[in-house]
């Protein structure tokens, strides 16, 4: 394997493997805010993911048996599964004839001797070998040692008897709404197989995933996150054929990881990708693919997918990505003149939530006269088809409307109304407000404040952040933040690095507003 594919390997697993540390974290900030609230956690937040067992020395490893019974029936419409290739006697020999010094050298106190086993494991690939990589090699407290692991593994992707044997642990996680740790790592080795039958199976494990609700579909997610860091040629085309699949059209989770990881990828293939699902895309999704088209062109053509199209033609063959200060300016631009925008910031979403604070401290310099204009203004601006709501919040979080309602003259007329009358009060419950909105189905919230947090379920600024962050991280909403007479920029201010880490940990944009 060349160098700069083992090293995009290895950043592949750091990502994998640091999603599944924040998911564990996350649930434990999760725990503590369901117990500052006096509530339990939730059952989805509350189940571990379950980990492979250590093979005994000497000894073939075993699959940890799932606890109680498995549903045995399948969909009416269920594919059969990939028949498993027959084990080869004489590698599995091999292995077992060694084994036992590999395990122990695995368990070494030495780096270098870890690795040592590591990269004797390579001569060996079997089920049993793939599986003391995983157990050992991905679990160890040392980076080399992981790195190797994952290499090794990728080694292994056109051997269909170990592909077969990873693929099964994967479906046996899913099934049980619980999938490994491991789970990513294993699936991006078997989608970096060229085994017809391994690549379908593979994708079919994808497709059930994201129907259970206990962690399939943050497996795909930070799946298509960990394809993105990596870079390579052969996690595009593997997002490529993501986007082909029905959970792409499925989910909006999925769509949205797929191409914001397509984006990170600094190649010409990747923009070609982008361009061809502009036509298609829809909402916080196209979003993505315009604002970065719009970051390596400087053009702003907005949301006319023809424009892009014929700016591709005219440029593919000898473009050339411009520097980081330079696209650092093209996404500072103003938004396309045709397009809904709040605050200068454009509204792609095809289904938003605008939050509006209604604290006293509003009075002061008439910001509260202020932002009620802004606000009227962009849901006034509001697309055919898009949906939105409202909310306002002080100590107490009021909604316009109980569900995402449909952007006609007459409901946008409802909407600056219940703008307009609404009146100011005490504390500032900026936690009620984010949580509320997260209840609908959205795409976007635009988050108004000018005030640091005070009131309500979570009043620390870090806590809010991280818990929101968790909330969101299988949802992908974009949450813009707008602080009005925020103060000084920079860590110093807690409310300006408040607004900012909302936004940066959550996929939007912070605008600041001095008046």
């Amino acid at each position: 394997m060349p160098r700069v594919s083992l090293f995009r390997s290895a950043v592949l697993f750091a990502v994998l493997l640091a999603s599944t540390t924040l998911w564990s974290a996350d649930r434990q900030r999760t725990a503590r805010v369901a117990k500052q609230r006096g509530a339990a956690p939730r059952a989805a937040d509350a189940v571990d993911d379950a980990s492979a067992s250590e093979p005994a020395d000497g000894q073939s490893a075993e699959e940890t048996p799932a606890a109680g019974k498995r549903k045995a029936a399948r969909g009416r419409n269920a594919r059969p599964k990939t028949p498993k290739a027959k084990a080869d006697p004489a590698k599995e020999k091999a292995f077992r004839q060694v084994q036992r010094s590999i395990v122990q050298q695995m368990r070494n106190k030495n780096p270098e001797v870890r690795l040592q086993a590591v990269r004797r494991l390579a001569d060996h690939p079997t089920p049993d070998a793939a599986r003391l990589l995983i157990e050992q090699g991905l679990n160890s407290e040392f980076d080399d040692v992981r790195k190797a692991a994952y290499e090794t593994l990728l080694g292994f992707k056109d051997e269909r008897e170990v592909t077969t044997a990873l693929l099964d642990s994967v479906e046996k996680g899913i099934q049980r709404g619980a999938p490994p740790n491991s789970a990513g790592t294993m699936l991006s080795v078997a989608l970096a197989s060229q085994e017809a039958g391994t690549l379908d199976r593979a994708f079919e494990l994808l497709d059930a995933a994201v129907e259970q609700p206990k962690g399939g579909l943050r497996l795909v997610v930070s799946l298509a996150d960990a394809l993105g860091t990596e870079a390579g040629d052969t996690s595009l085309a593997t997002l490529v054929k993501i986007s082909q699949r029905p959970i792409f059209e499925g989910q909006f989770a999925v769509r949205r990881s797929v191409v914001q990881a397509m984006a990170s990828i600094r190649s010409v293939e990747a923009v070609h990708a982008l361009v061809t699902l502009l036509p298609k895309a829809k909402g916080e999704v196209r979003g993505d693919i315009v604002r970065r088209l719009t970051e390596i062109s400087g053009e702003h053509f907005g949301l006319d997918a023809e424009a892009w199209t014929e700016w591709w033609k005219q440029h593919q063959d000898d473009f050339d990505f411009p520097g980081i200060a330079e696209m650092a300016a093209n996404r500072t631009a103003a938004p396309a003149p045709s397009m809904s925008a709040y605050y200068g910031m454009p509204i792609y979403a095809a289904r938003v939530v605008f939050v509006l604070d209604t604290s006293r401290s509003m009075l002061r310099d008439g910001r509260i006269v202020a932002a009620k204009r802004e606000l009227t203004s962009a849901i006034n601006s509001l697309a055919d088809g898009v949906h939105f709501g409202v909310l306002a919040f002080n100590s107490r979080v009021v909604p316009w409307q109980r569900k995402l309602v449909v952007a006609s003259g007459e409901n946008k007329q409802r909407a600056v109304a219940f703008v307009e009358r609404q009146d100011l009060g005490n504390s500032t419950a900026s936690y009620d407000a984010l949580e509320a909105a997260f209840d609908y189905d959205t795409e976007s919230v635009f988050f108004l404040t000018d005030g640091a947090p005070h009131g309500g379920k979570v009043v620390d600024p870090d806590e809010i952040v991280a818990v929101i962050t968790q909330l969101n991280r299988t949802r992908r909403v974009t949450v813009n933040s707008i602080g009005v007479g925020v103060g000084l920029p920079g860590p110093a201010n807690p409310f300006d690095a408040f607004l900012k880490a909302l936004s940066d940990e959550n996929y939007g944009e912070y605008r600041r507003v001095d008046q």
